[in-house]
């Protein structure tokens, strides 16, 4: 499931709406995105609101996503422009991992 949350360059906002009925109504694997960052999957983790959470881009900006979450390292930043380009290059394939 898409969290309604609105993620801008330096905050978060939160949606009155909440994935929590559709928790508790589904008794599979429970997946949730939309703008988490690593503290804020930790949390929806332990408080049971999901199995599993998902980066999108987080993880095409940091390709050793895991790793950068496990060492607490600090992330790249991902550039909106090169999402949806046609360079193969540029973007999806250009950012740097932790030495």
């Amino acid at each position: 499931m898409v969290e309604p949350r609105i993620k801008t360059a330096n905050e978060t906002i939160e949606s009155p709406y909440s994935l929590v009925p559709m928790r508790k109504a589904f008794n599979g694997t429970f997946l949730v995105a939309g703008g988490y960052g690593r503290q804020d999957g930790i949390n929806a983790i332990a408080e049971n609101k999901a199995d599993l959470v998902v980066y999108g881009r987080l993880f095409l900006a940091n390709p050793d996503l895991p790793k950068r979450f496990a060492l607490n390292a600090p992330l790249n930043k991902y550039n909106r422009e090169t999402f949806y380009i046609s360079d193969p290059i540029l973007g999806y394939t250009d950012y740097p991992f932790l030495e």
